[in-house]
Formats: C-alpha cells, sequence, structure tokens
C-alpha cells in the first residue's frame, strides 16, 4: 500500500482527504477503523474525505500519519522513532516492545507466574484483527513448549492497548504469511483474569503432575510412597490441592446423585474469583455440574453463595469478574443462583439439600487440613440447612424473575460495568478463549468459560441496555 503511487503523491501533497480515502480503499476499512487508528472523530474523517473539513494542526498530523505507521521515509512530516515508554495495565503490570514477560501476582492459594511474553508492532488493524508481520523470532516463540504471549499494542482514542494469545497459536493463527491476534483478546480485566486463573492453575498442577496421577487416577491398590504411606496431599501446591479436594466433593455427591435426584437446593463458599474458577476451567466440575443439572431449567434448583461486601472490597477487578462468569455458568444450566453478603453465613459447610430428606456435606474450599463429606438425615440439621437456603432464596441481593436480571444485579453488586462486560463477552464467544490461553494440562478445559461468555451475552445484552460499539 506504501509503495502505491497515488498514496506517495497524497502524502507529498498533504492532502490528507486523500490519504484517507486510499487508506480506506488499500487496507479495505471503514471510516470508524481509521478513526479508531488515529484518535480522529469518525465524523471528522466523513468530513474530512467529503472536503468540509482539513487537518492542519501539526500535531494531529503527526498523530494521524503514526496511527496509520506511514513510514518515515515518505512522511511529510518528520517522525522520528521514539522508544514508547512501558505501557501500565489496571494490573499494575507493563508490557514493553520486544521479549519481556507479564507477571501475573499471587492469590489466596495460587503462587505469582511469570509469563514470557514477546511484543511487536501490528503491521495493520482491518476490522477486529491485528496483523504482525511473521519473523524469525515470533517463529521460534510460536514452538515454545512452555506458556508465552505473542502480544502487540495500538493506540486507539488516544490510549495505548495490549492484545495477546498463546504463543503456540502463532503456527494456527496465520493469513497470508502474516499473524493474526484477534482483537477480541484484547489484555483487560476479562482477559487478564483468564490468562491469571489458567496459567496458575496449569502452573500448580503441572508441576505436581506424577503426585496427581497417583492421587487422581489410583490403581486397583492404593498406591504407596517408598515407605509404605499414601501420597501426602499437604506436599503438593496449593492449586493442586484445590483440583483433589474439588474432585473429592464432586465425585462424593454424584455418588448420592439417586438420592437427591428431586429438586435440591446447593450451599456453596467460594467467594473470590480464585476459587470460583474451578467452576470454569477444572473438567471434572464441569462434568458434575452437567450431570447434576435439573431436568426443567429454573425450576426450583438453585445455588447460594455467600460474598460478603468486605471480599468484594477485597477483590482485584478480574477476579470478580470470573467470579461474576462461575455464577452465570450456573444460570446457564438452568441453575438459580441466589447471593447473600451476610458475613456471618461464610463459614457454612457447603452441602446439597433435597429439603425434608438427605443432605450431602461437602466441603473443600477454604476446608482445613482437609476436605470434609458427609451424609445428614437427622431432622435438626435438615432443618437448618433448610432455613439457611430458604433465607438465601429469600433475601438475596441479586434477585430477579429472569437470568438476565440476576446476571445484571450480580454484575453490579460486584462492581462491574455491564456494557462493558456484554460487548468483551460477546466478543470472546464469538471468537473463542482456547486462543488467548490454551491449557496444558488434561485436567484444565476451557469449555465451560466458553458457554459463560455466550451465555451472558445472550442474557445480559437486554438488561445492560443497547449495544455498544464493538472494539477496534
Amino acid at each position: 500500500m506504501w509503495r502505491n503511487t497515488d498514496v506517495q503523491q497524497a502524502l507529498a501533497s498533504w492532502d490528507f482527504s486523500q490519504v484517507a480515502r486510499l487508506i480506506r480503499q488499500h487496507g479495505s476499512l471503514r471510516q470508524d477503523d481509521v478513526a479508531q487508528l488515529t484518535g480522529l472523530s469518525q465524523a471528522f474523517l466523513s468530513m474530512l474525505e467529503a472536503g468540509r473539513r482539513r487537518l492542519t494542526n501539526i500535531d494531529k498530523i503527526a498523530e494521524f500519519l503514526s496511527g496509520l505507521g506511514v513510514p518515515s521515509e515518505i512522511s511529510p512530516l518528520p517522525l522520528p522513532r521514539r522508544a514508547q515508554p512501558p505501557v501500565s495495565l489496571d494490573t499494575g503490570e507493563t508490557l514493553t516492545e520486544g521479549p519481556g514477560h507479564l507477571l501475573l501476582p499471587g492469590g489466596r492459594n495460587l503462587a505469582p507466574t511469570v509469563l514470557p511474553a514477546l511484543t511487536r508492532p501490528a503491521a495493520s488493524f482491518r476490522g477486529n484483527t491485528l496483523w504482525l508481520s511473521p519473523n524469525t523470532d515470533t517463529e521460534a516463540w510460536s514452538r515454545m513448549p512452555l506458556r508465552a504471549l505473542l502480544a502487540t499494542s495500538r493506540t486507539v482514542d488516544g490510549t495505548r492497548r495490549h492484545f495477546v494469545m498463546d504463543a503456540r497459536q502463532g503456527d494456527r493463527q496465520q493469513a497470508g504469511g502474516f499473524l493474526v491476534i484477534p482483537a477480541a483478546y484484547e489484555l483487560d480485566d476479562l482477559t487478564y483474569g483468564i490468562l491469571w486463573a489458567v496459567a496458575g492453575f496449569d502452573s500448580a498442577i503441572l508441576g505436581d503432575d506424577t503426585a496427581l496421577h497417583d492421587l487422581l487416577a489410583p490403581p486397583p491398590q492404593p498406591p504407596l510412597e517408598d515407605n509404605g504411606t499414601l501420597p501426602a496431599r499437604d506436599s503438593l501446591a496449593d492449586g493442586s490441592q484445590m483440583l483433589v479436594g474439588s474432585q473429592m466433593c464432586a465425585s462424593f455427591i454424584l455418588e448420592q446423585r439417586d438420592a437427591l435426584a428431586d429438586d435440591p437446593v446447593f450451599w456453596t463458599r467460594e467467594q473470590r474469583g480464585e476459587e470460583a474458577a474451578t467452576w470454569l476451567i477444572f473438567q471434572h466440575k464441569h462434568r458434575y455440574l452437567q450431570e447434576m443439572a435439573p431436568r426443567r431449567a429454573h425450576s426450583g434448583v438453585g445455588r447460594a453463595f455467600c460474598v460478603p461486601r468486605s471480599e468484594i472490597t477485597a477483590s482485584p477487578t478480574y477476579e470478580r469478574v470470573l467470579l461474576f462468569l462461575a455464577l452465570a455458568l450456573m444460570e446457564s444450566y438452568g441453575v438459580t443462583t441466589w447471593l447473600t453478603d451476610e458475613s456471618d453465613l461464610q463459614q457454612t459447610d457447603g452441602f446439597v439439600l433435597v429439603p425434608g430428606h438427605r443432605a450431602a456435606i461437602a466441603t473443600w474450599v477454604r476446608a482445613e487440613p482437609s476436605p470434609q463429606t458427609a451424609l445428614a438425615a437427622a431432622a435438626p440439621m435438615l432443618r437448618t440447612f433448610t432455613d439457611l437456603a430458604g433465607h438465601a432464596q429469600a433475601h438475596s441481593i441479586t434477585a430477579g424473575s429472569t437470568p438476565g436480571q440476576r446476571l445484571a444485579a450480580t454484575a453490579d453488586y460486584l462492581g462491574l460495568d455491564r456494557p462493558w462486560l456484554t460487548r468483551r463477552c460477546r466478543q470472546l464467544a464469538a471468537e473463542g478463549t482456547t486462543g488467548l490461553a490454551r491449557p496444558r494440562s488434561r485436567h484444565l478445559s476451557l469449555d465451560a468459560l466458553d458457554i459463560a461468555c455466550s451465555y451472558v451475552a445472550a442474557e445480559l445484552q437486554p438488561e445492560a441496555g443497547g449495544h455498544p460499539e464493538e472494539t477496534r
């Protein structure tokens, strides 16, 4: 495009209306696309191309040319290459051009994780895709067996924004010799949270792969250590212990499935995104949710969460997004969600209750020193559980007659921007999340996460109001 004679003549004569028209024609761009690239408004660009406005401010011209990526040798203005300062994300992390890393902080249980990241400038930005010219570095990073990122950045509306993908997708996502990164993979609180959870659990679980094989897939006779004892759970990383505890409780409840076959209600102890993300990425939890789903959606089966306001205040936005998506996943399977903020209920054991009949107690979240499972049929305990579930249902702070209303109330309680959340979930649902954070461990999957994003895009949209413009 930059070698085109008409484009070069328009630049040389400072005919920026012609430049804009030619760039759009050669790049198959809309005026909205050029506006996002250059920081100019779509209305101004329309008048510029029609000859009703002129671009005369030197700073605006420089921004216009820089946003379009005009090579310095044909630019009518001197555009010396300046080193870009590190760009701060909302999380406090930075990405700089070239090889670097993204530090994902630790959580209550997850250890900090460092992701190698190679950031390269985008050759072009067409539609909803950023195109990167391949080189030996990007090709080498695409073969990296460990988790790593390929990243690029663009200035949109005067703000430097980053877009990332799993480096191993580099071999898969090529078009005409270029690497392509979907704009849906913009690095924000949604995608950062997904990377944070997947990388954190992946790292812990892969580090304990041998021990987890002994614990989770035992042969007919229990495996023994060299000293004749069973493998110790406390030797596992915290993330691996969460996997073991969660699977133990899920298996116990599934064993009682026939006795809980009516319309059970659930009480769960997840309060933060770190705990709730297990629903989104642990394979066994997704299977468990599928098997325990009610025969008729929202027919009485419900799940109560106790999330005090103090937990909301202490949680970063990306964790609150993960918690929201976990509740959306429940709703997608026909399970009505209730949320209470009464802090004196947060230590209640997790349970599955068929009122007046039986309860299965299964607690692994914040359960020390190990998960607790038991059956309860005594009338006093059943009454207690029934009262707790009834209270949560009657006083839910996210009550609503439809899933969309409950999700809207949940987003508001968690302090999340509904239009942004709807738009971003719609983008990720269309693209899929595998290219962003493909799991390495066989215990993890992104199927449930994709379902949650699709459900939010479908159900929350009427409550968010309107159809916000897509990220460009």
